[in-house]
């Protein structure tokens, strides 16, 4: 007579949204910041409503949205707490501070010396006042800085460089924000676009210096919105309302520049960390 035990493959539990949200958070995280954005740019346009009201405020605010979102289904309250702290991080030395106001100065005092070597440049906008000129600077603070900081850099960045190391993590990123703009290229009322290859050579080395700020202030949005707003002013002032210089004459000189910043901060500070801080003061938790 035989003993026939029978037995039963253990029953795993059924995974739930939420699970699968935690198990891929920077996945969820970037796949909802698109489908806000792409879905609020073309529900302008096929609906022939004016963008820039509701569907401005989702599509600019879409990757702080979702972070919120994301952060709030994995880790609830306390996870979105710690994503706003990077706002209260201001007390990081001034030089970090001048840093972030470097891709601002750099271009300014270069348009400055372009105009007084007697070259020809564009001059003030047509119908430019100073009350049109606050506005501009007012949308251009909400418009980017503000608006997406706490996504790309306080959610976005920090997950990034928990898998690689930081230049990796800037690369990545720097090509997944850079396309997220794309929906605008197609909306008639936003501003014309830069050239887009231009775009995003521009925009991923730009995410880099970014990092390099972020990585030594210990992950302060305050200055990571302040080097996005410098570096908009740029566009939006220097070669914009003010004229100071012609866009494509500041594109030959300002991205060699913006490259040479970057080559030295890689030689210093190394792709790893882009910092020569001791790990325990990164904003992140490196991989083993």
């Amino acid at each position: 007579m035989s003993n026939n035990v029978i037995t039963h493959a253990p029953i795993r539990p059924r995974t739930t949204p939420k699970d699968w949200i935690v198990e891929h958070q920077l996945i969820s995280f970037f796949v909802l910041s698109y489908a806000i954005m792409f879905g609020a740019v073309f529900s302008s346009m096929w609906l022939h409503i004016p963008f820039f009201y509701f569907f401005w405020f989702l599509a600019v605010f879409s990757p702080t949205i979702s972070a919120l979102v994301v952060s709030a289904i994995t880790g609830g309250m306390p996870a979105v707490k710690q994503l706003l702290q990077g706002y209260t991080r201001w007390k990081v030395g001034a030089r970090w501070y001048l840093g972030a106001f470097m891709l601002l100065l750099i271009p300014l005092t270069i348009a400055i010396v372009y105009r007084a070597l007697g070259n020809p440049t564009p001059g003030l906008a047509p119908g430019a006042t100073a009350a049109t000129m606050l506005l501009q600077l007012v949308i251009n603070i909400f418009s980017g800085p503000v608006s997406e900081e706490a996504g790309w850099r306080g959610f976005a960045l920090p997950r990034l460089q928990g898998k690689y190391n930081a230049l990796v993590s800037s690369l990545i990123l720097g090509v997944i924000w850079t396309c997220w703009h794309i929906p605008f290229y197609f909306h008639p009322d936003p501003a014309s676009r830069m050239f887009f290859p231009v775009y995003l050579v521009l925009n991923t080395v730009l995410t880099i210096f970014i990092t390099w700020l972020y990585n030594n202030t210990g992950g302060s949005l305050v200055i990571t919105i302040l080097a996005h707003l410098s570096f908009n002013l740029v566009g939006g002032f220097v070669t914009g309302t003010l004229g100071l210089m012609p866009m494509n004459t500041f594109l030959m000189i300002g991205v060699p520049g913006l490259t040479l910043v970057f080559i030295w901060v890689l030689i210093y500070f190394g792709p790893r960390y882009l910092s020569r801080k001791p790990v325990a003061e990164l904003p992140f938790q490196p991989k083993a």
